[in-house]
């Protein structure tokens, strides 16, 4: 480790340790007027030392390779294969909530590059299949290829995993990824190779997501929208409790008026508090990855039934009552924190907010309030080209119909 690095690394923390102290005033179930202008600056340093960080990292670290033959180092180099291969490990980390969603075009697990090595007969044809699989969690990933002329081919894997097997995955787990390359002509294994990666608890919401083969990051907030789940039993029961709270007792969504909508938000808030759920700062789920952001999460129904939520379970909790209402909410993402939000009309592009985390100490005023301010500060702030956005509103209606991410149950 440099001394830049070591340096970096302090900085960090101290500013972190600042940062955690505003926020907490901030997020922390309404307590004492927050100081947003030291907030602000704060979180920008933070983000600057940060990505200052990161961008010496990636520059100190490898470059995520499973397997690689082209180095002058290879145990098994192009003289012996005749293959010029390299499979890089996309992601150090599998979030196992939400990887039946994903796909190998956007989010692979290996990225493959292979060709025919410079002492190998230039007219020469060589058709080879590489097999990407996670040790005892996943069916294998599969592609074959067809080598002429030296010409590269670049292809990305993502195996499909077991449910049966990730059902178990209650904690942070350690896997083994495997990468096969076969030579289909003469039936030859050419290479071999496995790395160890880890797999994210069930209950882990991952928000980004390491790339060890580029040192960045891989934004995954937009599948929170997975946890969001309006057709839940629980869910759809307890809107009977919200419609009670209305005063028409009723529940009609975007219809009649513009200024019907807030009432109904109102009336969710009330049944919400009159059952008595409570903030609980939940701890944050191990991660391996330095920096990584993810939290543990409780789908809605756990939510209510345990009559607790920090503020991702919150969110998600407001945000499927909402959508079950027929109203389009949106999942809001600062750093270190989670509300929610709901526009005023379809297609209107106007939102509001709401603090979920002071359902049980705070009224419906004090909420909306402390939500329409965190927006207010967080979106005046500049982005961090090295960071995450520091300020992020995922549309339940986009996540559904554009990014086909669909309830978790």
């Amino acid at each position: 480790m440099t001394d830049e690095l070591v340096e970096l690394r302090h900085q960090e923390y101290d500013v972190g340790q600042q940062v955690a102290r505003l926020r907490q005033q901030a997020f922390g179930n309404g307590g004492p007027d927050p100081q947003w202008g030291d907030l602000a600056e704060a979180e920008r340093t933070l983000a600057d030392v940060r990505g200052r960080r990161r961008a010496l990292e990636a520059k100190l670290t490898g470059t995520g390779r499973v397997l690689d033959t082209t180095g002058p180092n290879a145990l098994l180099g192009a003289d012996s294969t005749g293959l010029d291969a390299v499979v890089r490990l996309r992601m150090s980390c599998v979030p196992t909530a939400i990887c039946h969603l994903l796909d190998a075009t956007d989010h692979p697990l290996v990225s493959c590059r292979i060709k025919q090595s410079s002492q190998e007969p230039r007219n020469q044809t060589r058709r080879v299949r590489v097999t990407c699989r996670v040790e005892g969690y996943s069916a294998p990933a599969i592609d074959t290829v067809e080598l002429t002329d030296r010409k590269p081919r670049d292809f990305d894997l993502l195996p499909s995993f077991f449910p049966a097997e990730l059902a178990a995955v209650s904690e942070l787990t350690a896997a083994t990824v495997s990468a096969l390359v076969e030579d289909l002509d003469s039936a030859k294994v050419e290479v071999h190779r496995t790395s160890r990666i880890w797999l994210l608890a069930r209950t882990t919401a991952p928000l980004w997501i390491h790339d060890p083969s580029t040192g960045g990051w891989i934004d995954l907030t937009r599948y929170l929208g997975a946890f969001v789940t309006p057709n839940a039993p629980d869910v759809m029961s307890f809107l009977r409790t919200v419609a009670e709270k209305h005063p028409e007792g009723r529940l009609v969504g975007y219809q009649g008026s513009k200024e019907l909508v807030e009432g109904q938000v109102q009336a969710l808030y009330e049944a919400l508090k009159g059952i008595g759920i409570t903030y609980v700062n939940s701890v944050i789920a191990f991660d391996p990855e330095d920096g990584a952001a993810s939290q543990r999460i409780r789908l809605p129904r756990e939510s209510l039934r345990d009559r607790s939520a920090n503020c991702i379970d919150g969110t998600v909790l407001v945000a499927s009552l909402l959508e079950a209402m027929s109203l389009n909410p949106g999942i809001v993402l600062v750093p270190g924190h989670a509300f929610v939000s709901w526009e005023t009309w379809p297609n209107s592009a106007e939102w509001l907010y709401l603090e979920t985390t002071m359902i049980g100490s705070h009224g419906y005023g004090d909420a909306r309030r402390r939500g329409d301010e965190l927006a207010q500060v967080y979106e005046q702030l500049p982005q961090q080209a090295k960071d995450p956005p520091m300020f992020r509103r995922w549309s339940l209606r986009d996540l559904r119909a554009l990014h086909r991410i669909t309830p978790m149950e």
